[in-house]
């Protein structure tokens, strides 16, 4: 009895320690490893799930932000492109990190938009 009781235990306690070392990946690359990123001929429309699910859920007319930053259509992103802040932000090399209260935004998805920028921002 005293040897099973001790197993059942025993049991836990590795399965305890296994859950606490858990998943702390910050990003897919951590999680998978370094990818191959294309970032060439990269247009508005291949950046749209970057633009509409991350950045328009705070930058829209509904929830105005500093600076007039909007992210809703592609003119308001280009527009605020241009004003300079967001590729520092979205880099999170000045002083304003975005997206605010979630994580940083994946290498490849970063150098996505900064290739887009780089080649005049195409719409499609």
């Amino acid at each position: 009895m005293q040897k099973k009781y001790l197993m059942f235990h025993l049991c836990w306690v590795i399965l305890f320690a296994i859950a606490a070392n858990g998943c702390t990946f910050n990003n897919e690359e951590e999680y998978f490893g370094i990818t191959e990123c294309d970032t060439i001929d990269i247009t508005y429309t291949d950046l749209t799930y970057i633009f509409t699910n991350v950045c328009a859920t705070c930058h829209n007319v509904s929830y105005p932000a500093p600076n007039g930053i909007l992210m809703v259509t592609y003119n308001d992103v280009v527009t605020s492109v241009n004003t300079g802040l967001v590729l520092p932000a979205i880099k999170q090399t000045g002083s304003i990190k975005m997206p605010q209260g979630q994580d940083k935004l994946s290498d490849c998805d970063i150098s996505k938009i900064e290739a887009w920028i780089n080649a005049g921002m195409p719409e499609n």
